[in-house]
């Protein structure tokens, strides 16, 4: 294998700058032939425009179907790019494995099955540097600048200086991201194994199910709207209006179940600290389906034999649980935790939907348009302060990825012992 590694290296290079070069020029040619589109589709807008009569300007129309048709042939290329790259580089790369080696089936095996990987793992790994390890270095080196290039820790002041910008801030986003790690996981976990558990102990449990898992099919801004109408003060409240009074009608059911009078109208999601348990419950609510649908699946994947096995030893249900289920789907509730997780660290659209200018309620990434709102006036800075708050939330992320990927090659080691 030793003298092999020089002629894959040779040939990878070779499949590599083909590529390079070729897909490129495709898709600039590729692009040119297909410009004429982009006037036949404005050329349709402006048929439809007319033959409607629509109400808006002919050049709008004329606009707006002319970048329809570029993002239909874009579509096209971007398709017929990816199919050309991996013929191209297939064949390119069984033809040169022939030439180096023409009387050596065995050695030409060899080289196309050590270059065959990579030629598919190659776009996803140029994407990732493309879109992810450069932006993330380019950052990072931005959050420790001033906006005039000086370098500086200044930007990060608001974690211990409290009289920089920020301050309050980013002790109520630490405070709220940590709970919201710590619980939206934990209580989706527990209640999608309750409920996976219970439902398959139940002949309507296939019903149940789909209730449950129905809310997965709504966005957080659709979630956080149908939840803020049950938040919202209940009763109804006259309130002053240009030309009287005006009866402002809140819906708040929950606030009505609890028999909350007109009078006291603040929604529960706007409770300062408590409020954030109510955004969560948000979260929680779109999730638990999933998690519930994980288990599920993994709970039927336990050996009946073994199940058979414990029930003959006098397991009870508790025991059935905690000592023979839970422990052979170990993997899968952290495979569960670790998309909660990173789900949770991103989380943006219930708590800006509901409370987006509420410090109290603030998370990582709801910071940073906070801080786009209110620090950008007169602070030449403030690009920097985004960068440092962008970092701040890429920490969070490291052990997360430091924890699975110790978790993965122990299994690996597992698997190979």
């Amino acid at each position: 294998m030793g003298s092999l590694k020089p002629t894959i290296a040779s040939n990878g290079l070779a499949i590599a700058l083909t590529i390079i070069c070729v897909l490129p020029i495709t898709g600039v040619l590729a692009y040119v032939a297909s410009s004429p589109l982009d006037g036949w589709m404005s050329n349709l807008g402006l048929w439809l425009h007319q033959s409607g009569e629509w109400s808006f300007p002919e050049v709008d129309t004329q606009e707006r179907f002319a970048k329809i048709g570029f993002a239909l042939r874009s579509i096209v290329i971007a398709v017929g790019l990816s199919f050309m790259y991996f013929g191209i580089s297939n064949w390119l790369n069984a033809g040169l494995a022939r030439f180096r080696s023409r009387n050596d089936v065995g050695r030409q095996a060899t080289i196309v099955e050590a270059i065959q990987p990579w030629i598919f793992v190659g776009p996803a790994l140029v994407l990732l540097i493309l879109f992810l390890l450069i932006p993330a270095f380019s950052t990072l080196s931005l959050s420790f600048q001033e906006a005039d290039g000086t370098r500086t820790v200044d930007n990060y002041a608001f974690l211990w200086d409290e009289g920089a910008l920020g301050y309050e801030q980013i002790r109520y986003a630490l405070r709220n991201s940590i709970m919201w790690l710590v619980l939206v996981p934990t209580v989706c976990i527990s209640l999608g194994l309750l409920i996976a558990v219970l439902a398959d102990a139940t002949r309507w449990g296939i019903i149940a199910k789909t209730l449950i898992f129905v809310p997965m099919a709504i966005s957080f801004v659709g979630a956080a709207v149908i939840w803020r109408n049950i938040f919202a003060g209940g009763g109804i409240e006259a309130q002053q209006a240009v030309n009287g009074l005006t009866p402002s009608y809140q819906i708040g059911l929950l606030k009505n179940l609890l028999g909350h009078s007109p009078s006291y109208n603040e929604p529960l999601y706007a409770l300062e600290f408590w409020g954030n348990f109510f955004l969560m419950w948000i979260l929680v609510w779109v999730q638990t389906g999933f998690a519930m649908i994980i288990f599920s699946a993994a709970l039927r994947g336990v050996p009946e034999d073994t199940i058979e096995a414990a029930t003959i030893d006098g397991a009870n249900p508790f025991q059935m649980f905690f000592r023979i289920k839970l422990p052979q789907i170990y993997s899968t509730v952290i495979v569960v935790w670790t998309t909660l997780v990173i789900l949770v660290l991103k989380m943006f659209d219930i708590p800006y939907a509901l409370s987006s200018n509420d410090d109290d309620k603030l998370l990582l990434a709801t910071m940073m348009e906070n801080a786009r709102n209110n620090w950008s006036v007169g602070n030449d800075n403030v690009e920097n302060l985004f960068a440092s708050i962008a970092v701040l939330l890429m920490a969070t992320v490291v052990p997360n990825m430091i924890f699975n990927a110790r978790r993965i090659r122990r299994e690996q080691k597992e698997m190979g012992h």
